[in-house]
């Protein structure tokens, strides 16, 4: 299973991507949010677990989709773990998550 804070940094990564890609500003996504910019800071880094309510507001926001997020997670598990069954593992963590969300 994956860790919640490899989980979290992993997220984070991919909320700063999805930030850049729209060309939002870190200010611009706090006001969006009604959060501080730190905060958005914070869930970029890592730093700051997210709920899944406020990620997937953020998702909505960035034109991002679950299954988006869920697929980056992916490809960042496949390129930094080694050994099929735990690669697996993975997999199966970031597809419950994204399972979980769609109830």
């Amino acid at each position: 299973m994956i860790k919640n804070n490899v989980i979290s940094s992993r997220i984070g990564l991919f909320l700063r991507s999805a930030r850049k890609e729209k060309k939002l500003t870190g200010k611009k996504l706090a006001k969006l949010m009604n959060v501080s910019q730190q905060q958005i800071s914070r869930y970029e880094t890592g730093i700051t677990s997210i709920t899944l309510e406020q990620l997937n507001e953020l998702l909505i926001i960035l034109d991002k989709s679950w299954f988006d997020a869920v697929s980056y997670i992916e490809r960042e598990n496949e390129s930094g773990v080694r050994g099929k069954s735990e690669k697996n593992k993975c997999l199966s963590s970031s597809f419950h998550l994204y399972n979980k969300s769609l109830r």
